[in-house]
């Protein structure tokens, strides 16, 4: 049995070093000739134990750790007063460059003693003049003979040692060559090790968690995540944000205020310098951060915000004139260039920043965008990189979890330690001139939160002792806030990068490109209206819902988006995929988790415990999925220990699930009277009592429908939802309720919303449409149609009662703008006839614009249909308006 190596003898010391030494070197030369000579100064650091050993010297150490870009001498032992140049150039040239700088810099004060140990293969002699001459001026003695090794002499020397020493040399040799051929092996199989990653995408692809395509960040947010992952790439975006720092204009009138001009002192080397590799590039930002700061220094107190950089400037030359006519202007031109700077040092430090941090609510697209990351970014970069989906986390021990994760690979290392891999990594890093990326997906998923914490504090200041290992984490903003927060109190916190809203300013356009790729995606093909886009892109999680509820289908036109009607589609969807066992226990489980929360008063979280293991699993289900259901924070307190608590992910969905269980429990109009006047007050009524009423109406519940109707406020609720009856129950009653609601001036937020749903029903098959309000418009007289008119323009936040003329003026001006080359083929005959209406009432320049509009189509059909819908007008200024668009001077 092995017990160690003591059991070889000194022959086999030697020769086993010897084998070890011999393969260095051939390595080294192959790497050489390849142009790979950052081994190099690998080597140099490989070697120290070895050196320690062989010449008595215990303190040897790299003396760059001592001092950046040391003088002459790699190595150095201060107390045998040893030192050592490691080199691959054994050339004379090379060993009267060391001497001379060795001299030249007083070394002699530090070390009496320095080697030139070449990791190659040294001359046959050295009887240059000029080493000569500088032997003669070196202070101390250097024989050529003994004083320049190469990895022969190393062997050799060996022999004279004693058997304890060669003992530990060996055994570091067969380590670290142990540790070299296991990272040869991993490097051919890096792909395969890699790929484990790109499988565990493939699952959040199956599941839908992640969909390619669709992106939900921001312009900003991917030019941030891009320098934080590969800033050897991106580093000329720090170079661009300073080439447009100029200071010609401030130095002008700074001149003219009679002050010193200032120069701009950054080193033009540095803006265009071209950093290779990570060794160049740290540095690199350092003295180019360095830098911003002195002129900061300098700009910031002429800013606006000189409070920041040490107080405001006070005019050291000028007299008080001359500095009070250009003062407002150098400030100005100084805040500018204060933040141009100040954008580089954002750009140095966020390539220089080891944690990229994403938190914000459920359903806001973390999971698509770092999935995303992953399986397209880092694969177009070639970027190194392990996907960790965080509730897979629970199936190793505690404390060893993201360990066991990474050792579970079958093509990983075999290592004990986290730290064993991250320097690994960091290895495979340096090779490929990349970041390696560890990116962990929803820390919230992992069940035992506050032990994983300590466990994720640990890694995350491992990771911050790697130089080109990066971390990528992604969390709910709630469970960061209650569990994960005091990450930021570490000392590696101003390692930290956090983004808090992956969607923060999308633009309009950002918006649009979502819903299409949605829409795509999930092959949904049809006509929404602007108000269904609208809703659909404002609102993520109602945008999955709405794609996966008719996923390949034709909608048609839509002109609302029905969210009764949406989401019993998608419950139904999701259920239909369950195992036999659990599918017809699904939906009882949603009413079951509704009647706790209905039982304990509170509607935001539920614990689970008491639930049956079926009804645990649909929950987990669903859970999983992370758009029905979400897990919340678990109570502290050992009677919590292992507790699931949950909460709907959408609330709106919450409060159908709900309103379907008093549904269901309806027997007759009083029971559903006393289940909705239990919830008066609380903050789901609205939402359920909407959800009651419209599936009353769907399933023809009479007892429902007359406890809904019956309820003092009903015709409010009415109006507020009128727009989610869908087409297939509306009736005659509901024309009536709208007509009345219109003629209720009284109630101006009513009207509003009541003339703001029937402007997009433009469809005339379905029994609630525009044309009701063309018709309560036609049989206004002209005072009730200026009020009409009036009312729809007004916000109820107007102070100035005329707020609304100049709204309806902009509308109108708008419309004739946009349509002054063509006719929209998107607006029907009844919308213009609305436009006709409301133009009466506007200002002279804007109805003769509305006027010339009708006047310059007049024979376009849209047009001319919506003037025969106008003609039965009672108010005097649209038959007046209808009567200058048909007179000569008109046409």
């Amino acid at each position: 049995m092995n017990v160690g190596r003591g059991w070889m003898n000194r022959d086999e010391y030697i020769n086993s070093c010897a084998r070890y030494l011999g393969r260095l070197g051939h390595e080294i030369r192959a790497l050489n000739a390849a142009g790979r000579f950052d081994i190099n100064s690998v080597t140099e650091d490989f070697l120290i134990p070895i050196l320690r050993e062989m010449f008595e010297c215990p303190e040897l150490q790299n003396q760059n750790e001592i001092q950046q870009n040391f003088p002459s001498v790699d190595l150095g032992c201060r107390k045998s007063k040893i030192s050592f140049q490691v080199t691959t150039d054994a050339s004379s040239d090379k060993v009267v460059k060391t001497l001379t700088k060795f001299q030249e810099h007083g070394l002699e004060q530090v070390f009496e003693r320095v080697y030139v140990l070449t990791i190659t293969e040294k001359q046959a002699s050295y009887t240059a003049k000029s080493l000569g001459a500088a032997i003669s001026a070196l202070p101390i003695k250097f024989d050529p003979a003994t004083d320049i090794l190469d990895i022969n002499d190393i062997v050799s020397r060996l022999k004279g040692l004693v058997t304890p020493r060669l003992e530990r040399i060996e055994a570091y040799l067969a380590s670290e060559f142990t540790r070299r051929d296991q990272h040869l092996q991993f490097r051919a199989q890096l792909d395969k090790f890699l790929e484990f990653s790109q499988s565990k995408i493939d699952v959040e692809k199956r599941s839908k968690k992640y969909i390619p395509n669709i992106f939900v960040e921001t312009h900003k947010i991917k030019e941030e995540v891009r320098l934080f992952t590969h800033p050897l790439f991106f580093f000329r975006k720090v170079q661009d944000a300073l080439k447009r720092v100029r200071y010609s204009d401030l130095n002008f009138l700074l001149t003219l205020g009679k002050e010193p001009e200032i120069s701009l002192e950054i080193n033009s080397e540095a803006v265009s310098a071209a950093p290779a590799t990570f060794a160049e590039l740290w540095p690199w930002l350092i003295e180019v951060d360095s830098a911003i700061e002195k002129e900061l220094g300098k700009i910031g107190p002429l800013s606006w915000n000189y409070e920041e950089y040490g107080g405001k400037y006070a005019p050291t030359k000028g007299d008080a004139t001359s500095w009070s006519i250009v003062r407002f202007r150098i400030e100005s031109i100084a805040t500018g260039l204060t933040w141009l700077l100040q954008d580089a040092r954002s750009l140095i430090r966020l390539m220089r920043n080891k944690i990229f941090l994403i938190t914000s609510m459920a359903g806001q697209g973390k999971t698509n965008f770092v999935c995303d990351l992953v399986d397209r970014q880092f694969r177009a970069f070639e970027l190194p990189c392990i996907f960790i989906p965080a509730r897979e986390l629970n199936s190793y021990q505690p404390r060893q979890r993201l360990l066991g994760f990474i050792s579970n690979n079958r093509y990983a290392p075999s290592f004990s330690s986290i730290h064993q891999y991250l320097g690994f990594f960091n290895e495979v890093a340096g090779e490929f001139g990349k970041p390696f990326l560890v990116v962990i997906d929803g820390i919230n998923e992992v069940n035992a939160l506050d032990e994983f914490n300590d466990e994720l504090k640990d890694f995350c200041s491992a990771v911050c002792q790697y130089d080109l290992i990066k971390v990528v984490i992604t969390c709910r903003s709630e469970f960061f806030d209650e569990k994960y927060s005091s990450l930021l109190d570490e000392p590696f916190s101003d390692q930290v990068h956090r983004v808090m809203d992956l969607r923060a300013k999308m633009t309009d356009a950002s918006k649009r490109r979502l819903l299409r790729s949605y829409l795509d995606h999930f092959q949904v093909t049809g006509r929404l209206s602007g108000a269904a886009k609208a809703f659909l892109q404002n609102d993520l999680l109602l945008l999955r819902i709405f794609s996966e509820s008719h996923e390949g289908q034709d909608v048609g036109y839509l002109s609302d988006i029905y969210k009764g009607d949406l989401f019993e589609e998608f419950l139904r969807r999701k259920i239909e995929v369950f195992p036999e066992r659990l599918k017809a226990k699904a939906f009882p489980t949603l009413i079951k988790i509704v009647s706790s929360m209905l039982e304990a008063d509170d509607f935001s979280t539920i614990s689970v415990r008491n639930f049956s293991d079926d009804e645990k699993d649909v929950v987990l289900r669903l859970v999983a999925d992370d758009v029905i259901l979400r897990q919340e924070i678990t109570p502290a307190g050992l009677s919590s220990l292992g507790e699931l608590v949950i909460s709907f992910t959408y609330d709106e969905l919450r409060d159908f699930v709900i309103a379907y269980s008093f549904i269901q429990d309806a027997g007759s109009a009083e029971t559903m009277n006393r289940s909705l006047s239990n919830l008066s007050g609380r903050p789901v009524f609205e939402g359920v009592y909407r959800y009651t009423y419209l599936l009353a109406r769907k399933l023809g519940m009479k007892a429902a429908i007359e406890a809904c109707e019956g309820s003092d406020d009903f015709v409010n609720h009415y109006a507020l939802n009128v727009h989610l009856v869908p087409p297939n129950v509306q009736n005659l009653q509901d024309v009536e309720r709208l007509n009345a609601i219109l003629a209720e001036t009284a109630f101006p937020d009513r009207v509003r919303r009541a003339a703001a749903f029937l402007i997009r029903r433009a469809n005339l098959a379905e029994l609630l449409n525009i044309n009701i309000l063309i018709e309560h418009l036609n049989g206004l007289d002209t005072a009730d149609h200026n009020d009409f008119v009036r009312i729809l323009f007004t916000d109820r936040n107007d102070f100035a009662l005329g707020n609304w003329q100049g709204r309806l003026n902009q509308f109108v001006e708008q419309v004739c703008d946009a349509s002054a080359d063509e006719v929209s083929e998107d607006r029907s005959p009844e919308w213009w006839a609305f436009f006709l209406h409301v133009s009466s009432s506007a200002g002279w320049f804007e109805k003769e614009s509305a006027a010339g509009l009708f006047a310059k189509y007049a024979s376009h059909a849209t047009l001319n249909t919506a003037l025969r819908l106008v003609e039965p007008t009672k108010a005097t200024p649209v038959r007046a308006l209808i009567a200058e668009i048909q007179s000569p001077r008109g046409k």
